[in-house]
This record gives C-alpha cells, structure tokens and sequence, in this order.
C-alpha cells in the first residue's frame, strides 16, 4: 500500500509534533542540561526562559498533535525565537561558542524542516 501525498504531509507534521513534546519536556525537566549543550552558562534567568521555552515547545507540539497539522507554521515562529535567544545567551559571559554555533545549527536544520513542512501543508 502507497501514502498519499497528504498522508505524507500528515505524517511529517506529526512527527514534528512529536519532537516539539520532547523537546519541550526537556526543557521543563532539564534546563540546566538543555543551557549546557546549547552553549549558554546556566543560571536562575536561562532556567526561567527554557522553562517558557519548553512550555511553548509542549503547546506548539499538542497543537499539532491534537489539531489541524498545519499548525505546524506555529513551529516555524518558535524557531525564530529560539535563534535569537540563543544568539542572545551566546554573548553572555561564561558561553561556550563552540556548543553553541552547534546549536545553532541544528536550529536551522529543524527551522530548515518546520519550513518545509508548514510549505507542504499548503498544498
């Protein structure tokens, strides 16, 4: 048995959702660890924006999860926000670049693939 092209949209805008309550229950559960491999020194501030980073992570990944897959353009904003939170904790003191010039580009590839799927629900 062949997937449609909108089985195929579905599919990947699920998995995207998946991966957005991952993520975010591990920045609720762990942000200290979460600040660390991005490269960002952790402290009482960085716990307090992952947190809301990860709140916002389980609300975009049960929007997708439970609603219209094409909420996954949700995603694509909280991309945004993520890169310019972490280029913001990078110019902190105490960063470490490396791990974050890392991060970031996973960011861009998840951002790449949050694109790609909003596109495709589009069609």
């Amino acid at each position: 048995m062949t997937s449609t092209p909108s089985q195929h949209h579905t599919s990947l805008a699920r998995t995207l959702g998946i991966a957005s309550v991952g993520l975010g229950a591990s920045e609720l559960i762990a942000p200290d660890g979460v600040a660390r491999v991005a490269g960002v020194r952790p402290s009482p501030r960085t716990r307090r924006v992952i947190r809301a980073l990860g709140a916002r992570e389980c609300g975009h990944g049960a929007a997708v999860l439970m609603g219209s897959p094409r909420l996954v353009w949700t995603r694509t904003v909280g991309d945004v926000l993520d890169v310019a939170l972490l280029v913001k904790g990078l110019a902190g003191s105490g960063a470490n670049r490396r791990r974050g010039a890392l991060a970031l580009g996973i960011l861009t590839v998840i951002g790449a693939a949050d694109v790609y799927a909003a596109v495709d629900q589009l069609r």
